[in-house]
């Protein structure tokens, strides 16, 4: 629905937009998973815990994940405080018992020890932000994520998918057709030569000024 509203050039509810934005990052968990990208899976859990009444059926689930994804990529602290909140009398005896003893362990003795996420400027001001933030601190613009790492966009690494014409980092949407021939937004099968470097990406920076 959201590609038919945008293709009729519709206004997009942003509630809808919002609300794809994090289910996609909640599906690219298994993707960098399965490549052994933890850290990017990580932060693609950080992501949807931070919206987890989005996933009212699904909260002790994807905590869990969260809480063990962090911690096996050094994200210690961020494991902490989800593991902290695993640990509510609502949620504390849903936990799957293979994890339980290792989230109880992690609350008992915090490591709150974290590096600090890399950055790369907004494309629209340039301001330098966390490779995970969608909304700049600086410009205050919501701006486009990357449909292979769920990352936002950069300008000068800038592609998008010849079939759904979603945005996805050059860089990363290449390497991922090496081993997957599939777009992670739309699943249609996408040629490694039909992905091109946009070396202008404006038009798709301003493209959604309009919607609600």
């Amino acid at each position: 629905m959201y590609t038919e509203l945008r293709s009729q050039k519709i206004k997009i509810p942003s509630e809808m937009a919002t609300n794809l934005m994090i289910l996609h990052s909640y599906i690219l968990v298994k993707i960098h998973v399965k490549r052994g990208d933890h850290m990017k899976g990580a932060r693609m859990l950080i992501r949807v815990a931070n919206n987890i009444s989005k996933f009212p059926s699904h909260i002790v689930p994807i905590l869990t994940s969260t809480v063990i994804e962090c911690h096996r990529s050094g994200l210690k602290n961020s494991s902490f405080s989800y593991a902290t909140m695993l640990m509510r009398p609502e949620y504390r005896n849903k936990i799957d018992l293979k994890y339980k003893r290792k989230i109880e362990a992690i609350v008992r003795r915090p490591d709150k020890t974290e590096e600090d996420e890399p950055t790369s400027p907004c494309p629209y001001c340039k301001f330098d932000l966390e490779t995970s933030e969608l909304v700049c601190p600086g410009c205050k613009n919501n701006i486009p994520y990357c449909v292979v790492t769920g990352q936002h966009m950069v300008k000068d690494d800038w592609s998008v998918c010849p079939q759904c014409n979603f945005p996805a980092l050059y860089s990363e949407f290449k390497r991922l057709l090496e081993s997957d021939d599939t777009c992670p937004m739309c699943s249609d099968t996408i040629k490694p030569g039909k992905v091109h470097k946009i070396e202008d990406p404006s038009i798709y920076l301003h493209a959604d000024k309009g919607e609600e």
